[in-house]
């Protein structure tokens, strides 16, 4: 009987999980567009040129650095500063979104952080 219990306790996390998933990664991809980072950064080859693409950023920085980036970008890199990632040179010119609600910040980086 125990194990029943516990079988179903883990699918049930697992179905949360999942649709906790989900729902960042719908309303993370719509605020990407929404809130103008698909003016700089691309996507799966949809976007500007102007900042790095974020394709697989997921698997190359954590959801803290992801969020730091989003409210506070000159901690990781100095505002106009040349940037190499991935053997390409940027400018740092991204934008603080220091005043983005919690559950939209929340939302935008694990979007970003599912992608690897």
């Amino acid at each position: 009987m125990k194990m029943k219990k516990v079988i179903s306790s883990l699918l049930i996390a697992s179905a949360l999980t999942f649709s906790a998933t989900t729902v960042f990664a719908s309303t993370g991809s719509s605020l990407f567009s929404s809130e103008g980072c698909i003016a700089c950064h691309t996507i799966n080859g949809q976007g500007g040129s102007v900042g790095p693409d974020l394709s697989h950023v997921g698997s190359k920085r954590s959801l803290s650095w992801i969020k730091t980036q989003i409210t506070n970008p000159s901690a990781h890199f100095a505002a106009g500063s040349s940037v190499t990632i991935n053997g390409q040179s940027y400018t740092a010119i991204m934008p603080a979104h220091k005043h983005m609600s919690a559950s939209k910040l929340n939302a935008l980086a694990n979007y970003l952080e599912s992608l690897k």
